[in-house]
């Protein structure tokens, strides 16, 4: 049985409890970087027409399913493949590592020997790097100067996980290895959710482009409704039970039975702050009648 001597490095064993821990941790917070995603895109999109996601009644589930639907097929090769590099490299590693040539493995122990390559490939010296780039740049755009908000956060949240990996193992570098995981879950979930909203104001932005072509909606009432917006017509009816018919809207979003509809008015219109959704409650004496939007030759 042979003894460690003295300043030789114990091989890390793997525990069954921490690739458990891993693999929850990383479920836990993929659950809830799809939830912040999905209410972020819900509060962007919603948003451009003066409504608030959280008003809306929308479930944790919905969420999920909104924030599931922005990634795009295209991210799923990349996905497979980076997770299928990541399990080869670290389960097979020692074998690859063997079948290089033995050149190639002399001048890679040659080059790690040396003190500068050393200093470059230590995590700790990498992660001290990266962190100050974004301390920098976060103080740069607080100055006022123009910085992409997503590469600030990138760096916020590879660089403390850099510095701090190399001593999670210790009881001192616990807590900062713990700091470390929170400050990078945290700018996840930032960086997640200022994506989504954006997305959710292109596609509004996109929605109200294409109106003329959106479902259209006509409104029959027994009494007259004060919807006063552009394009907006009132035709009265020889009908008893529906007398008025409002003509002009187009379909946002339905919620059970309330109806949220828009005019036809174009983007800049809204921007401005004249545009504005109406919330239309079907029942007895109102129906709603959903037509197809116009349609060109």
């Amino acid at each position: 049985m042979s003894v460690p001597q003295a300043g030789q490095e114990h091989p890390e064993q793997s525990r069954p409890l921490d690739v458990i821990g891993l693999i929850t941790l990383l479920l836990t917070v993929s659950g809830a970087v799809l939830i912040y995603m999905g209410w972020a895109y819900l509060d962007g999109y919603l948003g451009s027409f003066q409504l608030k996601a959280t008003d809306m009644g929308f479930g944790v589930d919905e969420y999920a399913l909104r924030g599931l639907n922005i990634f795009s097929p295209a991210f799923l090769p990349f996905m497979v493949g980076g997770t299928a590099v990541l399990l080869a490299g670290t389960t097979y590693r020692s074998s690859l590592t063997a079948a290089l040539p033995q050149r190639a493995r002399a001048a890679g122990a040659a080059l790690a020997a040396r003190r500068r390559v050393r200093i470059a490939a230590d995590p700790r010296f990498g992660g001290a790097v990266v962190t100050a780039c974004g301390a920098a740049l976060a103080f740069a755009a607080l100055a006022g100067w123009q910085v992409d908000t997503f590469v600030v956060l990138a760096l916020s949240i590879v660089g403390p996980l850099l510095l701090t990996w190399p001593t999670r193992r210790l009881a001192a570098g616990r807590t900062a290895f713990a700091a470390a995981v929170v400050t990078s879950v945290f700018c996840l979930l930032w960086a997640a959710s200022l994506h989504a909203y954006r997305k959710g104001e292109a596609t509004a932005e996109q929605l109200v482009a294409s109106l003329p072509h959106h479902t259209s909606v006509a409104i029959y009432s027994g009494k007259t409704l004060a919807l006063n917006a552009p394009g907006v017509t009132r035709v009265t009816l020889a009908d008893k039970t529906y007398p008025f018919r409002y003509e002009g809207l187009r379909l946002l979003m339905t919620r059970g039975d309330r109806y949220y509809l828009i005019p036809l008015i174009t983007v800049a219109d809204w921007r401005k702050g004249n545009g504005r959704t109406f919330v239309i409650v079907e029942r007895e004496d109102r129906r709603v009648e959903l037509l197809p939007g116009t349609r060109t030759g």
